[in-house]
Parts: C-alpha cells; structure tokens; sequence
C-alpha cells in the first residue's frame, strides 16, 4: 500500500501537467475533457487521503503518548522515490531523486576530501499539514471548471490548459519538501495565472491588472529566494558542515545550532531578523497583507470567475503556508518577536480596512475580493500566536476560507451567466425568482461570517483562543484578537447588507443575457455550489476530521515556538539570573496533544 502511495502522490502533481498538455487537443471539447480530467484527479486524492489518514492519526498517537522530541521537524510520508522499503517502518523518509547537484569540485581534489555541494532533489511527500491543502486544489477545480461552462469560448483548449497548469504548479508547491523544488512551484504558479487574468479577462483594465500581479508577486519572490539562500549558507550541518535543501534538515539544523551558549545564541538571532524579513516578503504579497494587497481587487476582478475561484480559493493559501512551513521554522525567534507586534500590526490593520472597503463596493466581485483581503489577516493572525490552538486554527482556517470565499465567488456566476454583470445595484427580490440559488447562497455566506455550525466559525474561535495566550508574555495578542473579534462583526455587517439588497426588497432584475432568465439552479450548479455548501457544513460539524491528522506535524511548529520562548526569556535574563536559570536541571519537554474539536466524546479517548 505504501509504495502504490507513492506512486500516487507523484500522480497528484504529474497529472495536471499532463491534462494541460492535451486540453489544446481538444478544441471545443476541451471543458468536457477538463471535468474528466479533474474528477480522475480528485478520485487519486482520495485514495492518497485514504491511506494517508490513517498513518497521520497512528503517528500522532504516538509521538503524543511516547515520544519526546528535542528537535521538531517534519515528517514526511509516501515519498516518491524513497529507497527504503514500503511501509513506515522501513521508510527513510527521503528521496533519492535528484534534479541537479550545486558543486563542481570532485569528492577528492588534489589530495583534499571535499563535501559534496548540496543537491536539489525531487522531494515530495504528504504530512498533516498539506493533505488538505492538495485535497482543496482538487475540490475548487470543479466550481472553476463550471463557472467557466459558458463564459469561456474562445480557444477553451488553452484557457483549461492554464488552469491545469495552475493546479499542478499549486500541488507541487504544496507537497514540495526540497526548498528549491517549492521555490520553483511557487514562482510557476505566476505564468498560468497571469495569461489567464490577460488573455480571458472580462474587463478592459485585465493587462494592467495581470501585470501588476506579476511584478508585484514576482518581486516578493525574489526576496524570498534571498532569504531562503540566506539559511541555508547560515545554517550547515553543525557537524560536518554540509549544506542542505532539504527542509526537515535544514529544521534540525536551525534548532541545534540555537541549542548553544546565550551569547553564541544572541548572535545568531540577530542574524535572523534580516533573513525573517526577506522570507516573509514574497508571503506577504501572495497572501495578500495589507499594504501589499493593492493586486489583488484589480486581479479579482478582471479575472474571469472561474480563474477568480481558484486564486481566491488555492493561490492565496500559498501565502499563508509558506508563512506556516518555512517562516517560523527556519527563523522561529525572529517570528516571535517580529510576528505579532509587526506583521500582526499590519494583518490586524487590514481586517478593519478591507471589511471598511468591502461594505463600500456596489460591485459583488470587489466586496468579496475585499473581504478575502480582511479574512486573510485573521488567518496570518492565527499564524503568528505560533501556538498549537493558533496553529491549528490556522491550518483549518486555510481550508475552511478556501471553500467558502471560492464558494462565495462561484456564487456570482450564476449571475454572470444569465445577467452578464455583477454590480448590485440592479438586483433585488432574487429570492422570489430563485429560491434554490438563495438558499445556497444563503449558506455560502453564514459560512464566511462564522456562524456557529458552519465550517469557518470552528477555526476562527481556535485563532483567538491562539491570540490570547499568555506564555506571550508583552505580546499585543489580546490587542489584536480584539480587532479580530471586530472583524467577524464586520464581516456580518456587509454581508447581510449585501442580501439584504440583492435578495429581499422591491423586485427588479438588470437585463437578461438572451432569452429571460427564469430558470434556478441546473444541475451543474447544484453540484459545484451546493457540494461547496455541504462541505462547509460538514466541518463545520465534524472539524476533527482534518483537525485529528495534523496534530504531530502542528506540535512540531509549536514546539520550537515554545524553544523560542524559553531563548527569549533567557536573554532577558541578568548574567546571574541566568547562571541560576542554567543550574536548574530541565527535562525534555514532552510533546502533548494538540486541543482539537470535537463533536461527541466517545468512550476513553486519551486524545
């Protein structure tokens, strides 16, 4: 079972690309190949989620109830390409696929035993933190591919082509372990989307806004790629001096080189401010925070809606997990004093000033690109409490925002298709005409607002509870859990305004797109909005089952954000404070499970 895993998770990223490269093929059947296509990818994700479930919740178990950790790191399952056997006990959880290899010395030069330079290997696997991730890249191609039904038709072969491209670039990223192999998704995911927002645009203004998306992603990037090249030339092996790309290495390496004397240690801190703040800039701008934001309503709303879907939905959520994966791994110290006082400052600033601006818009399209930008604070928010209850709030949030703002944007092509515009002016009393497509969207929205029972309303209470922790000792965290608190409120505000205004009042309708648009929901639209909506039901019910997986790997993060915090206490110390601290003996912290929710408690769980 463990090899055929491997097998499939290659499949996950190989099988978009592949679908891309026969969709031009298929001319005018190329949207009919696309559905094909996505439901043969979310068939293999769901075998890949079968099988790796149940190794996530075995591994949990027992690193909780027996396993001390001095070192946290990731742990990586079914990687294609693994030389040990199959099955977890003989896995090295490694990869023996390398791309190319950084050196052009040989191992013996002129009598002298050199180290091999480090290599850039394809190293994929699956852990708690990404399974739901990819799972959502499979679940959104779906509302993307019937939004784009009848709104795209002019060259549909290319237009499906890009939007493979886009998946496969957004799983590979999300399933990459080699920091290179990541970078290389991460900046692949630029190309599709850009021709898509400047070829099938639906505005005037689709070049400007894909141009401003691509130089303003593109920019961050590259500070990025400084800052992950600064870790790793700052980070060898303490050993033997090897530099690595691989990304749980390179984790054992950070925290062993912090487990030194309070002056070694202070100075490698200080180092990690710069290489911080490098790293987070290319995050920033593709989540996007507030100031770096000012792409994203152009690129919304030129996009056409089934490209808005998946931006929203998947591409916006790369921000936030290279934050989660990379940012408060590879500099966890520079994270805790920097991550809520600074960027905090700025994502809580911009929960209030995109909820101001969402409830400003007359246009459907930009109040819910605005309303991604203040939701997405809170998600950076819960990030940064760098807690295990922030973390897995996080986590969830990543999912649980991802269905309901795609959901939201899926929403508005139904309009589109039988009205042609999504300005709200002309809208009213739609509920009498179309009660289906109310209901639904009825649902969609108590979604992204947090209403108790729905999917987003489980996350966002974990994020606060993250933000009022008190090992943050002169933290802002309850400062900002305030502002996050004021959001959700927000949120509601303009929300309901929004239904207020488009479903209820006076009846009118803006012109119809050809012949008077008096049909409900067909049956593509109950499939791909009405499947969205039970989703976001279903977790917001059963939140455990993404929650319960991802415990081993969440603790990993929160551990070495406990580490930090006792760095940090230590050098605030007195030199003789210190010495006393010091002299106390200490025991290996032990790993404790992570609170998640839970519906019903079953009999004796130690869990």
């Amino acid at each position: 079972m463990d090899q055929t895993l491997r097998v499939l998770v290659l499949l996950l990223v190989l099988l978009p690309f592949g679908a891309a490269a026969c969709m031009p093929l298929f001319g005018r059947f190329a949207r009919r190949m696309a559905l094909y296509a996505a439901i043969g990818q979310m068939v293999i994700t769901a075998v890949v989620v079968f099988g790796a479930v149940t190794t996530l919740n075995q591994r949990s178990r027992s690193e909780i109830e027996g396993r001390d950790l001095a070192y946290q790191h990731f742990h990586p399952n079914f990687i294609p390409g693994d030389p040990g056997l199959a099955g977890a006990e003989g896995s090295t959880q490694r990869t023996k696929w390398t791309l190319f290899s950084l050196t052009d010395r040989a191992p013996f030069e002129n009598g002298t035993k050199h180290l091999p330079g480090p290599r850039v290997q394809f190293y994929l696997g699956v852990d708690g933190i990404n399974l739901w991730l990819v799972v959502l890249c499979g679940i959104m191609m779906f509302p993307a591919i019937y939004a784009s039904w009848n709104a795209v038709t002019e060259k549909p072969g290319t237009y499906y082509m890009w939007l493979f491209v886009l998946q496969g670039a957004s799983i590979g990223a999300f399933l990459a372990f080699d920091v290179i192999l990541f970078y290389i998704f991460f900046e692949l995911t630029l190309f599709p989307a850009f021709f898509l927002i400047a070829r099938w645009g639906t505005g005037s203004g689709r070049r400007d806004a894909a141009r401003k998306f691509f130089l303003y992603t593109l920019a961050g990037s590259l500070l990025t790629l400084v800052g992950l090249i600064g870790v790793i030339l700052t980070n060898p092996n303490p050993t033997t001096g090897q530099y690595t790309f691989s990304l749980p290495d390179l984790m054992r390496n950070v925290q062993e080189r912090l487990n030194d004397k309070p002056e070694a240690i202070a100075g490698r801190i200080e180092w990690q401010t710069g290489l911080f703040f490098a790293l987070i800039a290319g995050f920033l701008v593709k989540t996007p925070v507030w100031p770096f934001h000012t792409w994203l309503p152009s690129a919304y709303y030129e996009a056409p809606i089934g490209v808005t879907v998946l931006l929203s939905a998947v591409l916006a959520k790369l921000g936030c997990y290279g934050i989660l994966r990379f940012v408060l791994t590879l500099t966890p110290d520079a994270a805790l004093a920097y991550g809520l006082p600074v960027i905090g400052t700025l994502a809580a600033f911009g929960i209030v000033y995109g909820a101001f601006c969402a409830f400003g818009q007359r246009d459907l399209k930009m109040m819910v690109a605005y309303s991604s930008v203040s939701h997405l604070g809170f998600l950076v928010l819960g990030i940064f409490a760098f807690n295990a209850e922030g973390l897995t709030g996080a986590v969830l949030h990543m999912v649980n925002h991802g269905l309901s703002t795609g959901a939201m944007f899926a929403m508005l092509a139904f309009l589109l298709d039988r009205y042609r515009t999504t300005d709200m002016r002309p809208y009213g009393g739609l509920m009498g005409r179309y009660p289906g497509y109310a209901v639904l969207a009825f649902v969609v929205c108590l979604a992204s607002v947090g209403l108790p029972g729905l999917n987003n309303f489980v996350s966002e209470m974990m994020m606060l509870a993250g933000l009022v922790d008190a090992r943050n000792a002169g933290s802002p965290g309850l400062g900002l859990a305030i502002v996050a608190a004021a959001g959700i409120l927000l949120s509601a505000w303009y929300v309901f305004t929004m239904l207020q205004r488009v479903f209820f009042q006076a009846h009118r309708e803006p012109p119809a797109n050809g012949p008077l648009p008096s049909r409900d929901v067909d049956r593509h639209e109950v499939f791909s909005l009405g499947g969205l909506a039970v989703l976001c039901l279903f977790l917001g019910l059963f939140p455990q089952t993404i929650a319960r997986p991802m415990q081993a790997d969440v603790r990993a993060i929160s551990e070495m954000g406990e580490l930090a915090r006792d760095r940090a206490r230590l050098l605030s110390m007195t030199a003789e404070e210190r010495e006393k601290h010091l002299a106390q003996p200490k025991a290996t912290p032990k790993m404790q499970p992570v609170a998640t929710p839970k519906a019903k408690s079953k009999g004796k769980d130690k869990n």
